[in-house]
């Protein structure tokens, strides 16, 4: 019968839940229609809605045992809240703080660092739940949901595409302030005990649908799309292990078959003849975070970009390289293995880390060092890459950049330093030199601080560009042009907008994954590129410049008859990746999209 009752702590929590997911679906209004159309826009909601929800029944669920089993002592429930929340928050936390906590204090001090942000972090959640039960009387408790909301708008415009455990803990954060204020609200029932039981069947088997149903790969995407859609984004359960098997209903036109007949035991790629450069060659590898094809296919960017379009237009260029990731870890792992992420044995430690422990097939700088190759690796940012997760194996040298006081990133000027410090150390001998330039990466602070995004975002590239100016000059100086080979390039592009994304990281459409290319030294002639190439054809083409034969198992093809005014190997397909989402690119432009075992959905952008 109707009437006028409490609402239980267990009903205020699954309602909180049910208010996130709320949040979520005006965002997900909010942005441009799908190109699939209305159809995949609703599939978004409901799904959404329902892996939102599963999380609020588990935590209704939860709350209910305790209320039923646990001793009513008024301190216990917001400890034993606090105990969970440290053991959740170590497991999906503490990875998003691991580089915070290594540039505050150290590689040495880093892991206690990380535990102790954590577990400060994590409670974050019980002092939640006793602001919201202070806040738990008329009028005052819709402050507290007022304050939630707010803060689960602010979790859906935060830290783009990363920190999925972060993410999750201030979704649950919100949820539970809100849940401690309404719990003991009156309400009025207005549904019979048998109605309500029916009701509640109802949303338990819509949000275990949610969570067990694969949503087919055009909604996954869109869901990704959302760090707060917290199951969609980062633990889904219906994410499956990458196998080629997965690919077989991608339809392969015959005369591309050839190209997918990888091999890990194929013959090795004797090197090109003649050699291209000299014995002592010095080759510079440098990739510039987030710099899209656009950016030097802008006109507007040539005075802002002088040097980068000197050597454009003096060098090797293809205008739209492909990425093979979205994702700097994964780009740089797969160029100096020359293999595809998906090929790779990656230790995935959260949903943003990853290293290459497990990997034991050599590295590009593995094979130039093992043949007498001084092979350096001159690193802005330690956690990307490095001797310790291995994606940065087999360099002879590392130097890593100091970051100056109050910096975030060591800056190219002090990067640029380093460089020549070394270069003027250097001998006879051949020499391979990379480095990682971090200026350009969100949020663009580094650079002119006025502007919309992406002029802020060219700034940092201008930076950049006069510090390579720098080198530029100081090679001729030295006289060191002549045995000298640059190689400039970007791990992967950025969206400033388009397909409503406002960073990199997601789904690997044409914004994110391409890139420009440059290969610029007195050997090669000035000439574009006829067509896309992969920039997987950087790691053959790496031990090709130093006489080196290849391994078998690469999958790019060297650049050495590129650059000497051959034709480049056009017409193939090729592969670009983010966590699970992956597209191939087939020669005509046509594009295949994919996720884990779903179909392929087909696209041209």
């Amino acid at each position: 019968m109707a009437g006028d009752r409490p609402l239980t702590p267990a009903a205020a929590i699954v309602l909180a839940w049910a208010g996130l997911a709320l949040v979520n679906a005006g965002c997900i209004a909010a942005r441009a229609l799908p190109n699939a159309g209305l159809r995949v826009r609703a599939l978004n909601h409901l799904f959404d809605a329902g892996q939102l929800l599963f999380l609020g029944l588990v935590c209704g669920l939860a709350v209910a045992l305790w209320l039923r089993l646990a001793p009513r002592r008024a301190w216990l429930a917001p400890l034993a809240l606090s105990l969970v929340a440290v053991i959740l928050a170590l497991a999906i936390v503490a990875p998003d703080l691991d580089n915070f906590a290594l540039r505050l204090a150290g590689r040495e001090r880093a892991g206690l660092v990380d535990v102790l942000l954590t577990v400060a972090l994590a409670q974050a959640v019980p002092l939640a739940y006793l602001l919201g039960r202070r806040m738990a009387r008329p009028r005052v408790r819709w402050l507290a949901v007022a304050v939630a909301t707010f803060a689960a708008i602010v979790n859906t415009r935060i830290l783009p595409l990363d920190y999925p455990g972060v993410h999750a803990f201030l979704a649950w954060t919100a949820a539970t302030a809100a849940a401690a204020a309404l719990a003991g609200m009156q309400w009025r029932r207005r549904l019979s005990s048998a109605a309500e039981r029916v009701v509640v069947g109802v949303a338990v088997i819509f949000a275990v649908g949610a969570v067990v149903i694969d949503p087919g790969n055009t909604v996954r995407v869109e869901l990704t799309r959302l760090d707060s859609a917290l199951l969609a984004a980062h633990v889904p359960p219906w994410r499956a292990e990458v196998d080629n098997l997965q690919y077989g209903h991608i339809p392969i036109p015959p005369e591309l078959a050839p190209w997918f007949e990888w091999s890990a035991d194929a013959p090795p790629i004797a090197a090109s003849e003649p050699p291209l450069l000299p014995p002592d060659a010095i080759v510079l590898f440098f990739t510039l975070d987030s710099m899209r094809a656009e950016v030097l296919q802008n006109p507007a960017n040539r005075a802002l970009l002088p040097t980068l379009h000197r050597w454009r237009d003096a060098g090797f260029y293809v205008p739209r390289a492909i990425s093979p990731s979205t994702v700097t870890r994964f780009t740089l792992a797969s160029l100096f293995t020359g293999l595809e992420v998906p090929q790779l044995k990656w230790a995935r430690d959260s949903a943003t880390q990853g290293s290459l422990v497990k990997e034991e097939r050599p590295r590009v700088a593995d094979l130039l060092t093992a043949r007498g190759v001084t092979t350096v690796h001159v690193i802005s940012q330690f956690e990307l890459v490095n001797h310790v997760n291995k994606i940065g194996r087999g360099f002879s040298e590392e130097i890593e950049v100091p970051i100056a006081r109050g910096d975030r990133l060591a800056y190219a000027p002090a990067v640029m330093d380093a460089i020549l410090t070394r270069l003027r150390q250097h001998g006879d001998g051949p020499l391979f030199l990379f480095s990682h330039f971090m200026d350009a990466h969100h949020p663009f602070d580094s650079g002119d601080r006025k502007g919309r995004a992406y002029e802020r975002h060219v700034s940092e590239l201008a930076n950049i560009d006069r510090e390579l100016a720098r080198l530029d000059a100081w090679l001729d100086e030295a006289g060191l042009w002549p045995r000298t080979l640059i190689v400039v390039s970007a791990d992967h592009g950025q969206a400033f907008g388009q397909h409503g994304v406002q960073h990199h990281g997601g789904p690997p459409y044409e914004e994110q994954c391409r890139v420009p290319l440059i290969v610029i030294g007195p050997a090669v002639p000035a000439r574009t590129s006829p067509c896309d190439l992969p920039l997987l054809d950087l790691s053959p083409t790496f031990l090709d410049l130093f006489g080196l034969e290849g391994p078998g198992w690469f999958v790019g093809r060297s650049l050495v008859p590129a650059l000497r005014g051959e034709s480049p190997a056009c017409g193939r397909p090729v592969l670009s990746t983010t966590w699970d989402v992956f597209a191939l690119l087939l020669p005509e432009g046509i594009k295949f999209s994919t996720t884990g075992a779903s179909g392929p959905s087909r696209s041209t952008t």
